[in-house]
């Protein structure tokens, strides 16, 4: 016996279905309320012990993605050292999405663009972006080898997606591998404060994560947090707060990593010892 549908069940289910589709798509610009959990790292390289305990620490606090600053390996031309980053990395990059940003140490071959395999909505293998909930993040490639004036593409497709992305996100997250701010062995980078820290000021960048130095360093610059996370594995480089620390920084000569938890405006972030001790904590808040 067929069964009769009436009407009214035929538009409940067609309502239900937009209100979905309508679901899906809020979730995809930015649900004010949703919560994200992710981890940051960088500068690797050739430390495998310390990398390898680095993954399984971050692994344990089960992040949906992982964003690298860049000098995965010591050498890009080395496919060596590209095997053993598949051997201390392969098992999390098949758990969780890894996003890296490229470093100095990264150029030569075909390493790292063969291994950057997680999904990206804009931009290229150099510099891209995507949306993870109320989130939104951009990888920059400043690098020592590539342009970033207000003359490159790069540069102009990056105020496009910040544009973009002020409409969308309550959160934009900027990562790549030179630090404007540092007081490491590498010290300050005026080139980058110059060209490219007034447009995350101007646009409202949440925080800009950075590698290169080897160490752990925080601060804040025009209201936007900076983060030096160069602790991944490579040999530790010592702090000179002489070389331009203001009051209220935080820096550290340790292998470290961050985690980052995102829960609405408010975005919680610890960056953790290898030991399991914590740097810091501090929270950033969406205005």
């Amino acid at each position: 016996m067929r069964r009769l549908i009436s009407r009214r069940t035929l538009l409940c289910g067609a309502a239900a279905v937009a209100a979905a589709a309508a679901g899906a798509h809020t979730m995809a610009v930015g649900k004010p309320d949703s919560g994200l959990k992710f981890a940051v790292y960088g500068d690797c390289r050739d430390g495998h012990e310390v990398h390898r305990k680095l993954v399984a620490a971050m692994l344990a606090q089960k992040p949906t993605l992982i964003l690298q600053t860049g000098d995965l390996v010591h050498r890009g031309n080395d496919d060596a050292a590209w095997k053993t980053y598949d051997d201390i990395t392969g098992d999390m990059r098949k758990k969780v999405l890894l996003y890296p940003s490229r470093g100095n140490h990264d150029f030569g071959g075909t390493g790292y663009a063969e291994r950057f395999t997680a999904p990206f909505t804009s931009g290229n293998k150099d510099y891209y972006s995507f949306t993870k909930g109320n989130c939104h993040f951009i990888a920059v490639d400043v690098d020592e080898h590539a342009e970033f004036g207000p003359e490159t593409e790069q540069y102009k497709w990056l105020i496009k997606d910040l544009e973009a992305a002020k409409k969308s996100s309550a959160h934009t997250f900027v990562y790549f591998h030179l630090a404007p701010y540092s007081i490491g062995s590498h010290g300050m980078n005026p080139e980058v404060q110059k060209t490219l820290c007034p447009v995350f000021a101007k646009y409202g960048v949440r925080i800009v994560f950075t590698g290169h130095d080897h160490n752990y360093y925080h601060t804040t610059r025009d209201g936007v947090p900076y983060i030096v996370t160069g602790g991944g594995g490579a040999p530790l480089y010592d702090t000179h707060p002489d070389k331009g620390a203001i009051d209220g920084d935080k820096y550290e000569k340790v292998n470290h990593y961050l985690v980052v938890d995102v829960k609405g405006k408010d975005v919680h972030v610890q960056a953790i010892r290898i030991d399991g001790t914590v740097i810091e904590k501090f929270t950033v808040s969406a205005k």
